[in-house]
């Protein structure tokens, strides 16, 4: 059976009230019982010092009928019972028994203590009554001369009379602590136990896979500090499956492009290489078409495979080698590479730069980047465009944009262009060549060199891409 973490702290605090409770009532018990007698004892003591004053005349004349007659008289105006003892320890008068047949007290501890300090107390069982009693001894003198002792005694029973009140109210009050602290413990135990139960319900709904509902517990203790790690939890583990559902949706895309884009190539092959065992080789200008067709097709499964392995190789951590180069002149270099494409197409390039560009980089694979780059600007803008690229220096970084006035691509598109074999025209891509995998293996390049590629484009517009390289390794 499981038990609520509710009753468990309730249990908890109502354990302590109780056990508080009882050392404390306890401890009043204790000290409203030293205190009620010690009450009792005085004023047994002062009703004990005024009957020797009104005995010590009886004493000198040695008058035992009036002493009697006293004590009796005393006694029940007092409600105490009065015992008049000579110095040799003699009973001369009790209120409650015939002094004759009574033993001599002059054993008695009361008796002792008072006549060696004045007063004596004790508490016992009477041997003549046969009950508990109090008894508070005084001696009587005079002029120094001890006369004779003087000892008031009351039933303890009479003691317990008087601590029977007290004792209930602070049972009661013990009680009524008890329950008062019941009631706050269950507030208090709510006051925890809801927060906890509501951050269980919000993990339960977690481990299902909804992240709708966080928890909002104010405080600064440590439940809202779990309330807020709880939170923290939830938006992690929500970006990372985002992460992995997004990565999941790549890799199914990766794998049905691949297979695609292979199967393409390889279905043309396949059939041209069927057409010429069927007869089609012996047709020399036919056979010559068909072979050309198929060396095309078998080139581009080499590019499609090597830009494969260039993004395995990058993913893996491939080794960068590192080497102080001048980004201007790598880029110029490339630009040269490209003068037929840009003069077939009748567009324009221009650069310009302003600062220094000595960086540290790995040429070759640098000289990818900005080939693919300047590549995809030829092959997407249309005749007679405009290219664009600028280099410019800023706080130990290297700003690269290449610019360009062709057909734009839409924000939808922009957020993927970066992964493999994405195509934003699949058709346009195609037609003008590609693997669909360049602007992967250029951010790949990038995040190596510790750097930075974004893309800015609008539809029919144009696109800017920026790349980003520190002057240094960092």
């Amino acid at each position: 059976m499981r038990v609520r973490i509710l009753w468990k702290f309730f249990a908890a605090f109502i354990f302590l009230s109780i056990i508080t409770a009882i050392i404390l009532t306890s401890f009043l018990v204790v000290r409203l019982r030293n205190d009620v007698e010690t009450k009792i004892s005085q004023r047994l003591e002062s009703n004990a010092i005024l009957a020797g004053e009104t005995f010590k005349e009886n004493f000198r004349k040695g008058d035992t009928s009036d002493i009697r007659s006293r004590a009796k008289t005393l006694a029940a105006e007092l409600h105490l019972r009065i015992t008049v003892i000579n110095k040799q320890g003699k009973v001369l008068a009790d209120t409650e028994k015939d002094p004759a047949l009574m033993e001599n007290h002059g054993d008695r501890i009361e008796f002792i203590e008072a006549v060696e300090k004045g007063l004596g107390e004790s508490t016992r069982l009477s041997g003549t009554l046969n009950f508990p009693m109090k008894y508070v001894a005084v001696r009587v003198a005079d002029d120094n001369d001890i006369i004779g002792v003087v000892r008031i005694a009351v039933p303890l029973s009479e003691v317990r009379f008087e601590l029977h009140p007290l004792y209930r109210a602070v049972i009661l009050g013990a009680i009524l602590a008890i329950c008062i602290a019941a009631v706050i413990a269950y507030f208090m135990a709510s006051s925890i136990s809801r927060p906890i139960k509501r951050m269980k319900s919000i993990a339960e709904k977690i481990a299902g896979g909804d992240f709708s509902e966080k928890a909002s517990i104010k405080g600064k203790d440590e439940v809202a500090e779990l309330a807020e790690s709880l939170n923290i939890m939830a938006n992690e583990l929500q970006v990372k499956i985002e992460r992995l559902n997004r990565m999941d949706r790549v890799r199914s895309d990766f794998v049905a492009n691949v297979s695609h884009e292979l199967k393409t190539p390889l279905t043309s092959i396949r059939g041209f290489v069927e057409t010429l065992e069927d007869g089609a080789i012996n047709d020399k200008t036919n056979a010559a078409r068909f072979l050309a067709i198929i060396k095309k097709h078998t080139q581009r499964l080499g590019n499609i495979i090597d830009d494969l392995l260039r993004l395995s190789e990058l993913e893996a951590g491939g080794r960068i080698e590192m080497a102080e180069l001048d980004l201007k002149g790598l880029i110029d270099e490339v630009i040269m590479g490209f003068g037929h494409a840009l003069s077939a197409k009748g567009q324009k390039l221009e650069v310009t730069a302003t600062g220094n560009f000595m960086i540290i980089g790995d040429r070759g694979k640098l000289e990818q980047v900005f080939v693919n780059l300047i590549d995809n600007a030829i092959k997407y803008t249309r005749q007679d465009g405009q290219i664009k690229v600028n280099l410019a220096e800023a706080d130990g970084f290297i700003m690269a944009a290449v610019e360009d006035n062709g057909i734009g691509i839409s924000k939808e598109d922009v957020e993927r262009v970066f992964e493999r074999f994405y195509r934003v025209d699949k058709a346009h891509s195609r037609e003008v060549g590609g693997t669909g995998l360049g602007l992967s293996i250029a951010k790949h390049i990038v995040l190596a060199h510790k750097g930075e590629i974004c893309i800015d484009s609008e539809l029919h517009k144009g696109t800017k891409v920026l790349v980003t390289l520190p002057k240094t390794q960092q």
